[in-house]
């Protein structure tokens, strides 16, 4: 059987995640099945977790597939059938109201060799509306639930619920897409802030949104929107 296309896998992919994904999701519950479900619950940046968590064991029962290829020691792409695919959460304010565009992808030098090796790579982006924890009371629970210490006086503000706004798959095929998208400016490279231990940590690449080409992005033409 031959291999369909990218775009085929990415409306298979699409349609599962659509359907089977909860529009509306709080913190709390999110949290708990982390915990029950995965080793991830402790992590603060808990959507993006809980979102790849939750829709690789739904593609991988209906589609077929697991995990993708290696990015760094310990991390690999969240998905794999015929082609690799990352599951990203994009939060389209931020706790003070200012809308956001980027989205912050993978390992730069993990991403070329991706491409290179590997037909490519894709992205499968939910945006949300998140509400975020400004009373503090989901950290509070949270740190009762885990039975956690006391948190950093500089802890940013958790998100506390989301509500999916938008779907879409992004895929990049090959070094020349990927080196035209730096050229015009939809696809950029961040870099991060340094290790606790004060290493320097690799750059990873990241996207504008608002500026991406029609060839590379994928959507359903019936995304029910709660």
């Amino acid at each position: 059987m031959a291999a369909p296309e990218p775009q085929d896998e990415a409306v298979e992919i699409l349609k599962i995640v659509q359907k089977y994904f909860p529009k509306i999701f709080e913190g709390q519950d999110s949290i708990r099945w982390l915990h029950e479900h995965t080793r991830q619950g402790n992590q603060r940046e808990w959507a993006a977790v809980f979102f790849e968590e939750y829709c690789r064991p739904l593609l991988t029962n209906f589609l077929g597939g697991w995990y993708g290829v290696r990015i760094v020691k310990g991390s690999r792409i969240d998905y794999q059938r015929y082609y690799n695919w990352d599951l990203k959460v994009h939060s389209v304010k931020d706790s003070r109201g200012k809308r956001i565009n980027t989205v912050i992808l993978n390992d730069k030098s993990a991403m070329d060799r991706t491409i290179e090796l590997e037909s490519g790579i894709g992205f499968i982006v939910a945006s949300v509306e998140f509400k975020f924890d400004a009373d503090g009371s989901l950290l509070k629970w949270r740190q009762k639930y885990e039975r956690a210490g006391q948190p950093s006086p500089k802890t940013r503000t958790m998100k506390k619920s989301g509500k999916v706004v938008d779907l879409q798959a992004i895929f990049i095929k090959d070094a020349h897409v990927l080196k035209k998208g730096v050229k015009d400016g939809w696809i950029s490279i961040f870099k991060q802030g340094r290790q606790p231990d004060g290493s320097a940590r690799k750059p990873k690449y990241q996207i504008r949104l608002d500026r991406l080409p029609p060839d590379v992005v994928i959507e359903l033409d019936n995304v029910d929107h709660p």
